[in-house]
């Protein structure tokens, strides 16, 4: 009965019976019938010979007659019948029966549109990826694509869509997919380190730091693989790599473009088991205990490696003595030295003595080493004399003689400009930006700024302050413009000029500065420091009103160049929302229009001045500047949309993404910007990040 080709029937079957039966279940949960815009028996012509006799007792006199009778006289089989019924061979046949059918079933003339027949095939191929199969287009029929069964590279194990962030099983399905990927190329010792690994996706957490084109935004994930403790010595440069390559091609093709790296990590070992009586069980206290405290041993000593010099005071003795010493606030204790280095055998102590000479504090230093021997070895002793104390020395070196000498040479390497000193500089006073604000809340605005001036050792102004306070202010505002639909709307209420446009217009016209690094990071300011919007074309700034343009600009040097500009919203759209072929989508009205409008604007503006290579700039009511343009191939840019566009879920939609990316790269002269691309490069200018 079916219409398979002898000379492949006899083919291995390799679409299993598991994927056989999750593409049975898709196809019953669609909203429309396996025979789409057809009636069944008109579908089911194109595939077999519904004139045979059936099979078995049935007293009728074909295939074609007994499925009228069953289905739509006696109404005895369900709509899903087909995919059981042994004559059609879907179920249990070769692979080319069921292929054949499945391409039919997205045919033009079964499936009601293009759109539903391209999302049939995604779901389709996904399925039938593992088992090496996937329909293609091979030609078009009304400029509808028809569908081919074509051999392709088995997927690996199939991993169900969307792949979340805390989709364990998934992860793990993925980690195995790279596994054996690294195994079939040979990769060893790639494949030797993921075999009890856990594979985690973590997000960035705004710790990035942005260069522009690294694709790193907030909203991006890194892969975390936890490794056994001991195979991280194993896990080189040149492993690491291998596994994110190999990984990061997994992660592609289950649409997760936003993982941008790899982290490797050790696993936290489990803690130990403690019986419940392990009071009693315990050894006896090294202490003292008394009245049920454990009383420690007292010691003047400070670990740096593991405590925090804010904990630190400089204190006065109680009996006028005039003697000053450190005090751990923490630990309720004098410190008289500083462990820099602690060994078994010997540590290495910084001891600290606090001078007060008038008003000043002046430190002496005495660097030791501590003679740690073991218990019935006698160490060499030796009293402090600015304790009195008696200590188990090994070496001691005393600046105390010395120890303004000794200040100059400190300070003179701390003052040398690119040598770094370890550690940060130290505040006795204000340990923090809350402290800081509170010193300086009420005093003069001059002795501020003197302060400051001093501080960084630079010519500071209250200009200076003002612009950086102001593009702060301003950058939040770009956010809440980009990211706040109701901030946005009320700014759109307030404008002087109705529409999204005049919102972008008013605030690019009051902050330049963004324009001025933002575009390709040249320097670029308004004409005479003028508007941003001027006319072009017809009495204009060449040659005094005509066709406006939202932005033309000028580099600055010393020969300025034309940029026109061109500013839509940040909310149109980039691309239509319907594919033009399978993966292939098309730029929207409004990118095209945008593009077509600065390309016409520049060349109109061109044509006007293509007799001079230098042109004079004119005011509107023709009064002459003493601005001159270079008139040779002005720059045009588009800023328009965002590209959050092309995200849905957390996710990247590729195809989408890529048919942008090609297209705004392959416009010569014309350069598209987006809204979110343009406020990451503000953020670069104000915040360096």
């Amino acid at each position: 009965m079916t219409s398979t080709d002898p000379a492949r029937a006899d083919e291995p079957q390799t679409i299993t019976a598991v994927t056989r039966r999750d593409i049975f279940t898709y196809l019953r949960g669609i909203s429309r019938p396996w025979w789409g815009k057809m009636d069944e028996v008109a579908f089911l012509e194109g595939l077999y010979d519904l004139d045979q006799p059936p099979a078995g007792d049935s007293q009728l006199p074909t295939v074609r007659a007994d499925i009228q009778q069953h289905r739509f006289n006696n109404e005895d089989l369900p709509d899903d019948w087909i995919f059981e019924d042994p004559r059609l061979e879907l179920s249990h046949g070769p692979d080319e029966v069921l292929l054949t059918f499945l391409a039919r079933m997205v045919h033009p003339e079964v499936a009601a549109d293009s759109g539903e027949a391209i999302k049939h095939v995604e779901e389709l191929n996904l399925l039938l990826g593992p088992d090496g199969w996937g329909l293609r287009p091979y030609e078009f029929f009304s400029g509808r694509p028809l569908y081919t069964p074509v051999r392709v590279p088995p997927s690996g194990p199939l991993v169900p869509l969307p792949l979340e962030d805390e989709d364990t099983g998934k992860l793990d399905l993925v980690l195995g997919q790279t596994f054996s990927l690294l195994d079939s190329a040979g990769e060893e010792s790639a494949r030797d380190l993921l075999r009890t690994a856990v594979l985690t996706l973590r997000r960035d957490g705004g710790f990035f730091n942005p260069i522009p084109g690294d694709n790193w935004t907030d909203a991006t994930y890194e892969a975390v693989l936890t490794v056994e403790r001991e195979l991280l010595p194993t896990c080189t440069p040149e492993v690491k790599e291998v596994v994110w390559r190999t990984l990061q091609s997994v992660l592609i093709q289950l649409r997760r473009i936003d993982v941008q790296d790899l982290v490797v990590e050790g696993d936290i070992r489990p803690l130990p088991n403690i019986a419940p009586d392990w009071r009693t069980q315990a050894a006896a206290p090294a202490t003292p205990t008394v009245r049920g405290l454990r009383l420690s041993f007292s010691t003047t000593e400070f670990d740096v490696t593991r405590r925090d010099f804010t904990d630190l005071e400089i204190r006065g003795s109680q009996d006028n003595s005039g003697f000053h010493y450190l005090y751990d606030t923490r630990a309720s204790r004098m410190i008289t030295d500083f462990v820099l280095d602690d060994r078994p055998q010997v540590a290495t102590l910084c001891s600290v003595t606090i001078i007060k000479k008038g008003d000043t504090f002046t430190p002496r230093i005495k660097f030791w080493k501590k003679d740690k021997k073991k218990a019935g070895e006698v160490p060499t002793t030796q009293t402090m004399p600015d304790t009195g104390t008696t200590r188990a020395v090994k070496a001691i070196v005393d600046t105390g003689e010395v120890h303004e000498n000794f200040w100059k040479v400190i300070n003179f390497l701390q003052s040398c400009t690119g040598l770094s000193t370890p550690g940060g500089s130290l505040q006795l006073v204000a340990g923090d930006e809350a402290q800081l604000a509170q010193l300086l809340t009420g005093q003069d605005r001059t002795m501020v700024l003197g302060a400051v001036r001093t501080a960084i050792g630079g010519g500071l102004t209250e200009e200076d302050i003002r612009l950086i306070s102001n593009r702060k202010e301003q950058l939040k505002r770009f956010e809440r413009l980009l990211t706040e639909p109701e901030y946005f709307r009320q700014e759109e209420s307030l404008a002087t000029t109705r529409g999204a446009e005049a919102v972008w217009q008013a605030f690019f016209e009051a902050n330049q500065w963004i324009f001025g690094y933002g575009l390709n990071l040249i320097a670029c300011e308004s004409i005479n420091d003028g508007k941003l919007e001027r006319i072009t074309t017809g009495a204009n700034i060449f040659g005094g009103a005509g066709k406006r343009i939202d932005a033309i600009m000028r580099s600055k040097g010393l020969i300025s160049s034309m940029l026109f500009c061109e500013i839509k919203t940040h909310d149109t759209e980039l691309l239509s929302n319907t594919p033009y072929r399978v993966g292939v989508y098309q730029p929207s009205k409004e990118l095209g229009g945008g593009v077509a409008q600065v390309q016409k604007t520049a060349s109109k503006a061109q044509q006007l001045i293509s007799s001079q290579l230098l042109t004079r700039i004119y005011e509107d009511d023709g009064t002459p500047t003493d601005v001159e343009l270079s008139t040779t191939r002005p720059r045009q840019v588009v800023v328009i949309g965002s590209l959050r566009e092309f995200t849905h879920n957390g996710a990247v939609n590729p195809e989408k993404m890529s048919s942008f990316e090609l297209y705004r790269t392959s416009i010569q002269d014309v350069e598209v910007i987006t809204f979110d691309e343009l406020y990451e490069r503000a953020c670069f200018i104000v915040e360096d990040h």
